[in-house]
């Protein structure tokens, strides 16, 4: 599997090495993640809803945003920070 820095999972299914064209294949090269792949995914979410608890110190909980004006949505368009994203706290 792979991680990222946006804190997912994703399970591989292959690894192709082209300079000598080879391919190697995980759990058979089905779309289906492995058992190790599931249990760290169900954790993963479990903490990141608050369903498990978080041993890890990962979370951090954010209660208030400072300097953030909350417009309101415009036809079906959150603005955004007074109207401009660029300007986000």
């Amino acid at each position: 599997m792979a991680a990222g820095t946006a804190a997912a999972l994703v399970p591989i299914k292959s690894i192709m090495m082209r300079s000598r064209n080879d391919k190697f294949l995980y759990q058979g090269g089905s779309d289906e993640p492995g058992p190790a792949c599931i249990k760290l995914l169900t954790t993963l979410k479990g903490i990141q809803q608050g369903k498990i608890k978080d041993t890890f110190g990962w979370l951090d909980y954010v209660k208030e945003a400072r300097g953030f004006e909350k417009k309101p949505v415009t036809n079906g368009v959150d603005i955004g920070l007074n109207g401009n994203v660029d300007k986000l706290p």
